[in-house]
């Protein structure tokens, strides 16, 4: 499991990118060219396998033929354990062809537990 700083000032209890701990609470549910602005759109799902309602800080990737393109966060707050709840990333980055095959894969995530 790695450690992550977060946006919370805090370092990120669970934080993980091998599909254990935080990482395994989240699923990448789409990955799509969004046909007017010619960009990436990922879209996915938290469920919150921990025993507290925490907050989540999620990195994307996106390749496009195999190669990186670019990176995108999401945030969740205060997601009660065992609820789910859904996300959409809108990276900011290179225009995408419309041949173009896209791969998005879940970098890290970061689970800490909300007040």
């Amino acid at each position: 499991m790695l450690g992550c700083a977060v946006g919370f000032g805090a370092v990120a209890a669970g934080c993980s990118s091998d599909g254990s701990g935080a990482a395994a609470d989240v699923r990448i549910t789409g990955c799509e060219r969004d046909p007017d602005n010619h960009r990436a759109v990922v879209t996915g799902e938290v469920n919150n396998g921990s025993s507290k309602r925490s907050n989540y800080v999620i990195q994307v990737d996106v390749k496009a033929n195999d190669s990186k393109i670019e990176s995108g966060l999401a945030s969740l707050f205060k997601v009660d354990s065992g609820a789910r709840k859904t996300f959409t990333v809108r990276p900011v980055g290179a225009d995408v062809p419309s041949d173009t095959k896209l791969t998005c894969t879940v970098a890290h995530v970061g689970r800490i537990a909300a007040e």
